[in-house]
């Protein structure tokens, strides 16, 4: 009788054993999929969620040294904003002070500085506007204008008043051959 009692013993702690080792299997290899990723929209979700909406600031509350990005529906970075002071008139407007913007291309490389003094943001149209003297600064030119009108989603804009343009390679923008 002895003998058939240890036998019981032996395949119950082998198949405990081996339960063990399963269950501590698919325990670990079951944390190795939770990954961090960047939250994607869905397609009921409206705009307003991701990008400029987010501007952490209540109404009448001004920040100083603000820095925050600007992410496109993708995820991927459309532009870098730095202003001295930022605060928040209504709902959907933002005015700034001292404001530094950078965009980014599709390939997340750097493309325009913008510098203003003052300027507001609306955050439904995604339009950026100043009453005095903006800076855009690239690679190949500089423009400046005394007032700026400027889409962030679309990155096109408008200057008026006294602009000034610099064209830093302007061979290189016309095609022209270098004389000899």
């Amino acid at each position: 009788m002895l003998p058939s009692r240890s036998a019981r013993w032996v395949r119950g702690a082998r198949s405990g054993f081996l339960c063990f080792l399963l269950g501590s299997s698919l325990a670990l290899g079951g944390g190795k999929k939770h990954r961090k990723t960047s939250p994607t929209p869905s397609p009921g979700q409206a705009s307003e969620a991701i990008g400029l909406k987010n501007i952490p600031l209540t109404i009448g509350h001004e920040a100083k040294g603000i820095v925050f990005p600007d992410y496109d529906l993708r995820g991927r970075l459309v532009g870098r904003f730095e202003a001295g002071t930022a605060a928040r008139i209504d709902e959907n407007r933002v005015r700034f002070t001292e404001l530094k913007m950078q965009t980014f291309d599709q390939k997340e490389q750097p493309d325009f500085d913008i510098a203003m003094a003052h300027a507001i943001l609306n955050l439904e149209t995604h339009i950026l506007e100043s009453q005095e003297r903006a800076t855009i600064k690239r690679a190949d030119f500089e423009i400046a204008g005394d007032a700026m009108r400027f889409n962030t989603g679309t990155h096109q804009g408008t200057m008026t008043g006294n602009v000034h343009m610099t064209i830093f390679n302007q061979k290189e923008i016309s095609g022209a051959k270098p004389k000899r």
